[in-house]
């Protein structure tokens, strides 16, 4: 049985239609409780996930328990408890008494499925790129019609039963990932559409920027921080600075000192010192390798939030929504390296500082707050971005 979280709230919010919850117990005189659940909490690189919590927990009571350690924890985090076995974690549960249960990646579903089961407390995943693309047109069980379901990734073909349960709140995905989850069988009604998650006021700052060149992010195939390597020795006026993480970052250093590449490895940066790195450079140069599996990064609006140009390879339609209609996406390094060689126009700036609004936290933090019940007017209220397709 779901407890209710509030009879006055409004019954839909972007695509997403809610039936009554099904008993009734007040959760007024207190705050309201969240409880994360979180693999590898506190990594530095899941930036998206401290932000969030900072935002929620400006608002909520949060307790957060990490079921798998972080190989490089963030200095600054909440506290936590970390806990792998499920029944115990049923037990945390039951001491905190949240009124939801959250996570992020759709990998998480199955777990906060069966732990709302378990409780009977509802539960919300919010789900990022990686989790949301899968190259649908390469498996040899598609055209199968009693083995297409393998077509689709297990973490996704595993939690549809448990999104379909009432248990299941709704799920937070990227705008672009929309149409491939409903083909993948996850309820249009249970998907609410929302940009990335940054804190636009940390970033922000409309003074004059550097003139290095950067690129960000987890140093893995999809990426082809390569060609980043590469645009380095076409423009050596110019410092490039690669801020990449993850166990590849040694190959890549090889790979750029065999190719003589005066790129600059910088080490890894905790998330509040990232705003003083920005401003040192004019523009981001985002690679990606062709194919597609580069979903919606959060580089792209702290770089614009921060005033830096923004240049992104070209590899789907849908990145246009993001970037916005003044950025630059690149079909080949040619085209780079004419466009790193000026500045950038000061509309593109202007232009990139209210697009990165869109994935301000602190604004669209109420599509979260709306799908938990939570009690009006304990949070604002905007209107979900547009589905595509």
């Amino acid at each position: 049985m779901i407890r209710d979280l509030s009879t006055s709230i409004p019954s839909t919010v972007g695509h997403t239609e809610f039936k009554p919850l099904l008993s009734s117990q007040s959760t007024f005189g207190r705050k309201f409780r969240v409880m994360y659940i979180l693999k590898n909490y506190p990594q530095m690189s899941e930036t998206y996930i401290k932000t969030e919590i900072e935002a929620v927990h400006e608002v909520c009571d949060v307790g957060i328990v990490a079921t798998k350690r972080a190989n490089m924890p963030a200095k600054n985090h909440e506290p936590y408890r970390y806990i792998e076995d499920p029944a115990m974690i049923c037990e945390a549960i039951e001491e905190f008494q949240p009124d939801v249960l959250h996570s992020h990646w759709f990998h998480s579903v199955k777990l906060l499925g069966k732990l709302a089961r378990k409780t009977g407390v509802p539960f919300t995943v919010r789900g990022h790129s990686f989790d949301s693309i899968w190259p649908e047109d390469e498996s040899r069980f598609r055209h199968v019609p009693l083995l297409s379901v393998f077509a689709r990734p297990s973490h996704i073909r595993r939690a549809v039963k448990f999104i379909e349960d009432e248990f299941c709140l709704g799920l937070l995905t990227l705008p672009f990932a929309r149409p491939r989850l409903e083909r993948a069988g996850f309820p249009a009604a249970k998907l609410v559409d929302c940009f990335p998650v940054v804190n636009f006021k940390r970033f922000f700052d409309p003074h004059p920027n550097g003139t290095a060149i950067m690129n960000v992010g987890a140093c893995i195939p999809k990426k082809r921080m390569e060609d980043f390597v590469e645009l380095a020795l076409r423009a050596p006026e110019f410092e490039f600075n690669l801020y990449a993480l993850g166990y590849k970052v040694a190959q890549l250093q090889e790979f750029a000192s065999a190719r003589q590449s005066p790129v600059r490895f910088i080490p890894p940066v905790e998330l509040e010192d990232m705003p003083a790195e920005y401003k040192k450079h004019r523009w981001l140069v985002y690679t990606a390798a062709p194919g597609g599996n580069v979903g919606w990064p959060m580089a792209i609006a702290e770089a614009q939030a921060s005033g830096v140009g923004l240049c992104v390879a070209n590899i789907r339609p849908d990145l246009r929504e993001y970037a916005g209609p003044t950025a630059f996406l690149y079909d080949s390094l040619d085209e780079v390296v004419k466009l790193i060689r000026q500045p950038v126009p000061e509309q593109s700036r202007q232009s990139g500082f209210e697009q990165a609004k869109k994935s301000d936290v602190f604004q669209h933090r109420s599509l979260l707050f709306h799908l938990w019940r939570m009690p009006e007017p304990a949070y604002e209220k905007i209107t979900a971005p547009a589905a595509i397709g």
